[in-house]
């Protein structure tokens, strides 16, 4: 019984810590908050974009667009605690597995974040 008690709680800790890591990924490293935790308000004037270019049959390849306010411009894909692309610049392409779900951030310094979360198709 004791056995079975200790795996039980060491299994609920390992989801535990599973689940605050899928939250917390960013595109900058060293960095423990999702990007409106440093770059302002969400859903602020920022424009997020995300347009399907092309596809295999495992995966598919997204353009970004961030675009409106003001400031220095980036975007990053996090998709299951895991930054899968990111770049300092207003567009950019990345490529993720089909059946994914993955969200795009896009910020600007001054002005804020946005979001758009998708499943790929």
């Amino acid at each position: 019984m004791k056995k079975a008690l200790t795996i039980a709680v060491a299994t609920i800790a390992l989801a535990g810590t599973l689940l605050v890591g899928a939250t917390s990924a960013v595109a900058t490293p060293g960095k423990s908050r999702a990007c409106n935790g440093c770059h302002t308000a969400i859903r602020s004037s920022i424009v997020v974009k995300v347009t399907r270019v092309s596809s295999t049959s495992t995966k598919v390849k997204y353009k970004v667009t961030v675009s409106g306010g003001s400031g220095a411009r980036a975007w990053a894909v996090l998709s299951g605690g895991k930054n899968i692309a990111h770049a300092s610049s207003s567009t950019g392409t990345f490529s993720i597995t089909k059946g994914k779900t993955f969200t795009v951030w896009g910020v600007k310094k001054s002005t804020g974040s946005n979001r758009k979360t998708l499943t790929a198709k």
